[in-house]
């Protein structure tokens, strides 16, 4: 796993790029500290740090030029299925000088076209591949944003970087103001989402994508793949073959690889498949001093029963003060998901033992996982009138006291089911606060204007289903993937995501939510399966939903110190916000009247990257 950071220019400027290009490369040296390189000519300017997972020699180093001189690749990433292209390219008479995957990319890039060749390509990655020759500069990110890709813009040229912080302190973007409309809609989903950026002209750049761009010429953003929003009923193999043959591909490394078990049905069934192709796996999941929340015993017991060294740290009240800096450098755009902190801890205690960590992410959503997936359906529902009869439905039920309530404000302030669905990916507290925090429209994201709610999807569930699990893999997902790739890289890991595999998408694209979801319990299938190899009272017992008390942390250990900085932020971030709506917000969580951990900890999270980020790079 690396880091990459280049920029292109347009014409001559009086930017000093290598200068800019050798910061970053020191700024990101957690996401590769085993080496660096750099490369420029008098157009393209190039940065990459390492971290050795395959072939460890010198071979493997970037940026990665072929052997005729003429094209340059930085990649980040991993390439599982590499093998088919390099037979393909072995009977062209190449001869590779490395056993890595990155020379298998840069001449596979070169002999294919790139829609063509990114179709196939089963991986995480994100890469810059330059022809010296044409000027030309492709961009890609994979299927569904597993690895990270920024990109800022000006009149001068353009510049990419693995963290947002080197975008936007580049001189092309670095004058560049706050966009309001998007700080508005980081608060809302607790990420700035894709195709956005909390300063403009900046982006993360959308997964499923690739760009082109010449020099002197505008950047065109191109889709090669998007995650289905109908169900594909194709014959489709046994789920358990798919995870194991996922499982397998991405066990291949030169270094130590672990597991994360958090006592979940995902990273546990990932587990189950990882100890039976490779011995003395080692699993790690971390504990909270709180029977409500803590799942570190049902990790134990699945540990047990499949014998793997198995880590479980505690998390206190002491070891998130002493992360909080630590939390706002890893993450170098605005980011509210407070499991970043165990994500951190849990990041740290794995690289001790291991380079390499196989997560359970995108299980949940991949196969309506969560409990809000059930509800929808009948929420839908009054969709199916117009917004004059949801008022009176609503006024009605609320006069009469009704104990079902089928009509919910909710409905009133949204526009279709898909947009209803939308605000239940809010964090908590935004759909009560938003409005009174900030005078401005969020933005919305790019992902959600690419899905159509019709009025015909209402008499169909499948469709309904089909089309929210999509908003779920491309908004959700990518606040789960962003949270671990930014925690593991700042401790030096690599995590793999196997339920992510592309074979595990078109198996997922394949299934109705009938397979799912059964009395009353989500990823039934998944759940099946695990019950299969282990304990059935285990796997269905109901999931805890781990997470850190926040909410009275921070009416104590963390009450002066969030207090002090939302209170008294610079009045640049000042002037976007109601300051008595924040005071009022912070008093009613402080007096225990209303829990508001989650929007708080935003606007909090929202300063301290401000102060941590920002005017970092002096040119």
């Amino acid at each position: 796993m690396c880091g990459i950071v280049g920029v292109l220019q347009h014409h001559s400027d009086k930017a000093n790029h290598q200068l800019f290009i050798h910061w970053a490369l020191h700024d990101m040296h957690r996401r590769g500290p085993d080496s660096n390189g750099n490369w420029n000519d008098d157009t393209y300017h190039t940065g990459f740090v390492r971290l050795s997972i395959r072939d460890l020699s010198t071979h493997g180093s970037q940026p990665m030029h072929s052997q005729c001189g003429r094209y340059v690749l930085s990649f980040n990433g991993e390439i599982y299925n590499q093998q088919i292209f390099e037979e393909e390219l072995l009977k062209d008479g190449i001869h590779f000088q490395s056993t890595s995957d990155t020379e298998v990319l840069l001449y596979a890039l070169i002999k294919w076209k790139a829609k063509d060749l990114l179709q196939k390509l089963n991986g995480m990655f994100a890469f810059a591949f330059y022809d010296k020759q044409t000027k030309k500069l492709l961009l890609a990110r994979d299927r569904v944003g597993i690895k990270p890709l920024y990109i800022g813009w000006s009149e001068d040229g353009i510049v990419y970087s693995s963290q947002y912080n080197h975008i936007i302190n580049h001189p092309y973007c670095s004058n560049n103001s706050l966009d309001a409309t998007v700080i508005a809609t980081y608060l809302n989903l607790g990420y700035v989402p894709e195709k956005s950026g909390i300063i403009q002209n900046t982006m993360l750049f959308p997964h499923g994508h690739y760009a082109e761009m010449e020099q002197g010429r505008s950047l065109a953003i191109h889709e090669y793949y998007q995650y289905p929003a109908i169900i594909k009923d194709t014959g489709k193999p046994l789920l358990g073959d798919v995870i194991k043959q996922s499982v397998e591909q991405q066990l291949v490394s030169d270094v130590p690889v672990g597991t994360f078990m958090s006592g979940g049905t995902d990273s546990t069934l990932v587990t189950s498949y990882a100890v039976e192709k490779q011995q003395h796996i080692q699993s790690f999941t971390i504990g909270v001093n709180d029977k409500v929340m803590d799942e570190s015993e049902a990790a134990q017991a699945f540990a047990d029963i499949f014998q793997t060294t198995h880590r479980s740290t505690l998390i206190e009240e002491k070891d998130v003060l002493n992360m909080l800096d630590a939390n706002f450098k890893a993450y170098s755009e605005p980011f509210a998901d407070y499991s970043s902190l165990p994500t951190l801890l849990l990041s740290e205690v794995t690289k001790r033992h291991v380079t390499v960590a196989l997560s359970g992410d995108g299980g949940d959503e991949l196969f309506w996982g969560y409990p809000r997936n059930q509800k929808i359906i009948n929420a839908a529902k009054p969709f199916e009138h117009n917004l004059l009869w949801r008022n009176l439905s609503f006024i009605k039920e609320k006069l009469t006291k009704a104990k079902q309530r089928t009509i919910r404000r909710r409905h009133l302030l949204s526009a279709d089911y898909l947009d209803y669905y939308y605000k239940s990916l809010f964090i908590n507290g935004a759909e009560v606060w938003l409005n009174d925090m900030m005078n401005v429209e969020a933005e919305k994201p790019f992902f959600l204007n690419t899905i159509e709610a019709k009025k015909t999807d209402l008499q169909d569930a499948s469709v309904i289903m089909a089309k929210t699990r999509k908003l779920e893999t491309d908004l959700h997902l990518q606040r789960i993937l962003l949270k671990v790739d930014r925690a593991s890289m700042y401790h030096s890991l690599e995590v793999r995501v196997p339920l992510l595999d592309n074979d595990m998408l078109d198996y997922s694209a394949a299934c109705n939510y009938t397979e799912c979801i059964k009395e009353g319990t989500g990823k039934y299938n998944l759940k099946q399966l695990l019950a299969s190899k282990t304990n059935a009272d285990l796997v269905f017992t109901p999931k805890k939903g781990f997470t850190i008390p926040l909410a009275k942390w921070m009416r104590n250990e963390l009450k002066n110190e969030i207090a002090q900085t939302i209170l008294n932020m610079p009045a640049h971030l000042a002037s976007f916000f109601n300051k008595k709506s924040i005071e009022e917000m912070w008093q009613q969580h402080v007096s225990a009247q209303q829990d508001n951990s989650w929007i708080l900890w935003a606007v909090y999270s929202l300063i301290k990257w401000d102060s941590t980020h920002r005017n970092t790079f002096k040119n």
